[in-house]
């Protein structure tokens, strides 16, 4: 290789990388935050687990409440997330002095591909985790253990799925911050004319 050149990773393999990166760092902030996002996905987890077993003897104001109440709660964690994920973190803050909706755009400008790879990813895990216990496992349920099983996977889903998605979100923000940020400080490709 001449001196002076740079090798520069195919693009592919870039958005891949990047695809890969973000549910690999939402699932780290999972365990590593345990007990933050289980606690907070405990308050609909009941309330999803509450309805389904005797939803029908609640009035409707009930219903709206607990709805507010698990819904609140659900924003609340996206709020301490995105504190603890990206206000907080020094990849980030590195590249504060740019702003934020340049850095997501020339994220989105150069590396849209990574997204449409973890769009497949999240429907993969959809298959796996929501059309299967959905549709596939209660066709082997007796109806006398049906509410109970809907029950206990609305809120098993609400700890586990639910929370790793908000937290999956988060982290492509971050990564559009982080990724963006560096796009836009490193020197630009030459022409290839």
């Amino acid at each position: 290789m001449p001196e002076g050149t740079t090798t520069r990773t195919p693009p592919v393999r870039i958005n891949l990388r990047l695809a890969l990166e973000v549910p690999r760092w939402a699932l780290a902030c999972y365990i590593h935050r345990f007990a933050l996002v289980a606690g907070i996905s405990l308050v609909p987890a009941a309330e999803r687990f509450a309805v389904a077993l005797w939803g029908d003897a609640l009035s409707l104001p009930a219903h709206i409440a607990l709805e507010v109440i698990a819904e609140g709660s659900r924003v609340v964690l996206v709020f301490l997330l995105v504190r603890l994920a990206i206000l907080r973190d020094e990849r980030v803050l590195r590249w504060e002095h740019l702003k934020a909706g340049r850095r997501i755009r020339a994220f989105l400008n150069r590396r849209w591909p990574s997204l449409l790879l973890q769009g497949a990813f999240l429907i993969a895990l959809v298959i796996v985790f929501d059309v299967i216990p959905e549709r596939i496992v209660p066709l082997w349920i007796s109806a006398s253990a049906e509410d109970l099983y809907w029950a206990l996977l609305l809120a098993t889903k609400n700890v586990t799925v639910i929370a790793f998605t908000l937290i999956w979100m988060v982290a492509a923000v971050r990564q559009m911050l982080i990724e963006g940020g560096r796009l836009l400080e490193e020197p630009p490709e030459p022409d290839r004319a």
